[in-house]
């Protein structure tokens, strides 16, 4: 969470300013923000490095054109990253392919010094929300904290065996929901 909030405390005054008339801090702003988005989507595009920096253009003019539909004062970083988000989706749809990143793997999105951690973690929370209290601290503490299903069981009050199957269910119905987000 810090991450983000370091990330969006970076950002989110540039485009302010920018939105201001501030040539410098919106030209600030893409630079910084096309380094992000090339994490982003060199990450989900594997090598095709050419098409992650078509992405990355894209996106960077999405931002430019539809500055003025920002709203100043919601957070900067979720309304970008939606914008990548689309683009990216278009992009798949496009090259009629979809990617695949299992739940399982949560915990390896979040590096200290991943430039879209910020993005991730408010998609990863959204989704999480979707599921009961109980489901959601077993997912955050095994997966995201590293505890070990044990020592999960036990800080919820519940069997070793019965925090498997639960998070074995939380994860099979987590995919699923992002298998019918992404058609």
């Amino acid at each position: 969470m810090l991450q983000q909030d370091q990330t969006e405390e970076r950002l989110r005054p540039l485009m302010l300013r920018s939105l201001e008339g501030d040539s410098g801090a919106h030209r600030q702003l893409l630079e910084i923000l096309g380094r992000y988005l090339r994490g982003y989507f060199a990450r989900r595009m594997g090598a095709a490095a050419a098409e992650v920096e078509d992405l990355v253009q894209e996106t960077l003019l999405a931002v430019h054109l539809k500055r003025d539909t920002y709203d100043r004062s919601l957070p900067f970083t979720p309304w970008a990253y939606a914008l990548a988000r689309y683009k990216l989706i278009d992009h798949l749809r496009r090259r009629s392919r979809s990617i695949q990143v299992p739940l399982e793997d949560a915990g390896a999105l979040f590096a200290a010094d991943d430039p879209e951690e910020g993005a991730l973690r408010t998609d990863l929370d959204r989704l999480l929300q979707r599921l009961p209290h109980r489901q959601r601290s077993l997912i955050e503490d095994v997966k995201l904290q590293g505890l070990s299903v044990e020592e999960a069981a036990h800080k919820r009050g519940v069997t070793a065996v019965s925090a498997r199957v639960m998070l074995h269910r939380s994860l099979k119905w987590l995919n699923q929901a992002i298998r019918d987000e992404n058609g």
